[in-house]
């Protein structure tokens, strides 16, 4: 993921049909949705990679190589420091930037490293008052993290909550795959969360959700956001602006990406 991933301000959905209504409302509550999660797996993609290290290789080496590798992978230098007791990391950053889209990240991670069910790489994550790419949020994640034919994935169980650039209360709780293509710069994203704004709570189901380095999401990729009474589809072509659909009606949400 980008530099550009971040939550999309209400003024940034256009749509073709005369008006704006709860349809339109679905379409940026899921593209929002995506770009926010997104975010969190790149976050936790870069703290849990340490998928090349030996299977044998114990939690507490898992968290020793964990922490000499972040720092040397945020910018500029000195913004991460590093604490390792056992398996357990505290990372506290401060404005830094970072692979897979991360933007300004400040705040302290705590990652407790073990070996999971199959070889896998698992790191639980937990911090509060995280800032990173325009978003406020608390994260208590479960990642378990493979890699086979040079493909890294990770399997992602997640519950947080936040607070968008609007000053809108976000939960979200769900499970995600998250992939990252070293030589690309690239990361795709499929799940299915539950999601909570205020009053309003949907289900967001996202479907090849790519973006690479310096792109807009990239073609192929699409949304499902169900909620009481409505279903709105988002399909991204690789441009700037996403294409909805829902009850016979349609739009575009613009989107921040691309430079």
């Amino acid at each position: 993921m980008l530099k550009h991933l971040r939550f999309l301000p209400l003024a940034a959905l256009v749509f073709t049909a005369c008006g704006r209504g709860q349809e339109a409302d679905g379409a940026e509550d899921g593209d929002e949705s995506a770009t926010v999660t997104s975010a969190e797996s790149a976050l936790t993609a870069e703290l849990s990679d340490e998928v090349a290290q030996p299977v044998s290789a114990t939690g507490e080496a898992l968290a020793q190589a964990a922490a000499a590798r972040v720092p040397t992978r945020m910018t500029p230098s000195g913004c991460v420091v590093a604490t390792q007791m056992g398996a357990t990391v505290t990372y506290v950053l401060t404005n830094c930037t970072g692979p897979w889209g991360l933007v300004k990240v400040s705040g302290t991670l705590t990652v407790v490293y073990s070996r999971g069910m199959g070889g896998a790489v698992q790191a639980v994550v937990t911090g509060n008052g995280i800032k990173a790419n325009n978003a406020t949020f608390d994260v208590n994640a479960t990642v378990n993290a493979t890699q086979a034919a040079g493909v890294k994935r990770a399997q992602v169980t997640s519950q947080s909550t936040g607070t968008g650039p609007r000053g809108a209360s976000l939960e979200r709780q769900g499970s995600y795959t998250v992939t990252w293509d070293e030589a690309s710069g690239c990361l795709t994203l499929d799940g299915v969360w539950e999601t909570k704004v205020a009053l309003r709570s949907w289900t967001t189901t996202v479907t090849a959700f790519k973006k690479c380095a310096g792109a807009c999401p990239a073609a192929g990729g699409s949304i499902v956001v169900e909620a009481a009474r409505l279903t709105v589809t988002l399909t991204y072509d690789g441009s700037s602006t996403a294409a909805w659909t829902a009850n016979n009606r349609s739009g575009t949400v613009k989107l921040l990406c691309g430079g």
